[in-house]
């Protein structure tokens, strides 16, 4: 019987403590650098670990990171409760809705994405030496689940990396997040089942059977049945005026842990009863920013980073690293991602620039992958050369997606035939969105089609909300009939709820609206926008203009766009 003493608890705490300021602040130093922060967490244990620090220094190592097993299984819980978290904060950024409005296209693409890149990958791994695999083992079904682990790309790194581009609210923004979003939802229910059926030691057809048709119905019953019943405990929960929102988070967790449950039941594995948990609740109207917001910041501030770390301090990386091998599966990976997307978008007659973004935005690798793949090594379906290999294309393929988008991006020309309109007087008052895109409209004579504009403009906004950060949002539309793309500016007087990421009330609106046709005009227009919303000299600047030829002449500037209009 293991008895956990004050000693246990001390060096837990010594090791918290030294995990948290570590990946605390060479994570700051990444995200300056617009890199993912797992990066630093992966770093960090390398850098405590056995790897570096058990190498060079083992007494300080074994000082702070004794090996013993309920040490050991202490951290290693603690990373496994984080991990759950994860999985349900993931969910909960997906939004089930707007997906779907967007089903047709993103379906396509999403289809190809997966199907191409197994394929792609599986006939190179299954070419690699025995000796990269675990003797006793199927070469053939150990290569399709290497090649199924390298199909799904990072959907969170690919939203930071857009965000951080100023275009993640545009048209090709929402597609590609609706795309990698339905990549994940198929891609978790593939590794599952995969993960289900390997643990097995002999397949037996009827476990089989009864594992998939479990895992779809669950699926299934969970999306559809699940939203009504957490609506309903939420709306309840938000009457208590006083303790409503602990309610909310404490029947998000709960659902979690229950889904788990039921999913160990069916035979598969529950992270993935609290991905589909996450989903839900994310879906309910019921569930405010705030309360979304509590549960990400509680997640990636603490237990996100303790999940990484450990994998550092359990894995030799020096001793089990292959440079080929490793670069091969980042290869592979990339290219794998990279023309699965590129097919998809080009069936989808996406125009040639937006489909370079939306094919590069496809290529990172990122958690998900560390995250299968360590499951995999638990069951002894990888060994370790392998994991290390993989760990090392998720990390690179994230690295590279933020410059490789930063070149494409860079390739912007002037805008051409960009008409920018200064509401009368610049100041505007109005008190929702819809006031505000009404009176936008009333004064440019469109003969007319104000009401069309104004619901083209607000069921976009119903699809993907364009709230920026500092107080800037971006409503837009594509127009029939309309021949030259359009600015118009107001600044409200009194801010309005955008559902803007940082929170604020937006009072720089900026209504674009482009041809019905122009692929290119909106990305460019959104990408100048937001270098001025990160820009705070800019941008104060900016905010103190009054003039309305002034301000105009500014926008001409930093739209680099012809001063006609």
């Amino acid at each position: 019987m293991f008895t956990i003493t004050e000693s246990n608890i001390f060096f837990m705490l010594l090791q918290l403590v030294i995990i948290l300021i570590l990946t605390k602040y060479f994570g700051s130093l990444l995200k300056k650098r617009n890199q993912p922060t797992i990066t630093s967490d992966i770093l960090v244990g390398i850098f405590l670990g056995p790897t570096i620090l058990g190498r060079f220094f083992p007494r300080l190592h074994d000082a702070i990171f004794p090996q013993d097993i309920v040490q050991l299984t202490m951290m290693e819980t603690l990373g496994w409760f984080g991990l759950f978290l994860v999985l349900l904060s993931t969910g909960i950024e997906v939004d089930i809705s707007s997906i779907w409005r967007q089903r047709k296209k993103a379906a396509f693409i999403s289809f190809t994405d997966i199907t191409i890149p197994i394929v792609f990958s599986m006939a190179f791994i299954y070419f690699l030496p025995e000796s990269y695999f675990i003797q006793g083992q199927s070469k053939f079904v150990i290569s399709l689940f290497i090649a199924t682990i390298m199909t799904i790309s990072a959907l969170p790194i690919s939203i930071r990396t857009l965000r951080d581009l100023g275009i993640l609210k545009s048209d090709l923004g929402f597609l590609i997040v609706s795309v990698l979003t339905i990549n994940d939802i198929i891609g978790w229910i593939i590794f599952t089942l995969i993960l289900s059926l390997f643990s097995m030691q002999q397949i037996d057809l009827g476990i089989a059977f009864k594992i998939i048709t479990g895992t779809i119905l669950f699926t299934f019953l969970a999306l559809k049945y699940g939203k009504v019943v957490i609506d309903r405990l939420f709306s309840k929960s938000l009457l208590q005026k006083e303790d409503g929102i602990q309610w909310i988070l404490s029947i998000v967790v709960i659902t979690g842990t229950l889904f788990g449950l039921i999913t160990l039941e069916i035979g598969i594995h529950s992270l993935f009863g609290f991905f589909i948990a996450g989903i839900i609740a994310g879906d309910s109207k019921q569930f405010s920013k705030s309360a979304r917001n509590t549960i990400h910041n509680f997640v990636y501030s603490v237990f996100v980073s303790l999940f990484f770390v450990n994998i550092g301090l359990k894995i030799d990386f020096f001793n089990n690293f292959n440079l080929f091998l490793s670069l091969f599966i980042t290869v592979v990976g990339i290219a794998g991602r990279y023309l699965g997307a590129w097919v998809g978008g080009t069936f989808s007659s996406i125009e040639k620039r937006n489909l370079q973004i939306l094919s590069v935005a496809h290529t990172p690798g990122g958690e998900m992958h560390i995250v299968v793949s360590l499951l995999a090594l638990e069951l002894g379906l990888l060994n370790e050369t392998l994991f290390v290999s993989i760990v090392f294309g998720a990390i690179l393929s994230s690295i590279t997606t933020g410059p490789w988008l930063s070149f494409i991006m860079s390739k912007i020309e002037k805008l051409k035939n960009l008409k920018i309109q200064i509401y009368p007087g610049v100041f505007l008052e109005a008190d929702t969105k819809e006031d505000v895109i009404k009176k936008l409209l009333a004064n440019e004579g469109f003969d007319g089609q104000e009401n069309e504009i104004k619901s083209i403009v607000l069921k976009r906004e119903d699809d993907f909300c364009t709230g920026m950060l500092n107080n800037i949002a971006v409503p837009q539309g594509r127009i029939k009939g309309l021949s030259t793309p359009l600015v118009i500016f107001a600044r409200l007087k009194a801010g309005v709820d955008w559902n803007s990421l940082d929170g604020k009330l937006s009072k720089n609106i900026f209504l674009v609206l482009v041809p019905l046709k122009d692929d290119t005009t909106q990305i460019e227009i959104l990408e100048k926008i937001s270098t001025l919303a990160k820009e705070c000299p800019a941008l104060e600047k900016f905010n103190q203009m009054k003039n309305p030829e002034d301000i105009e002449k500014y926008l001409h500037t930093l739209f680099k766009s012809d001063l006609a209009g």
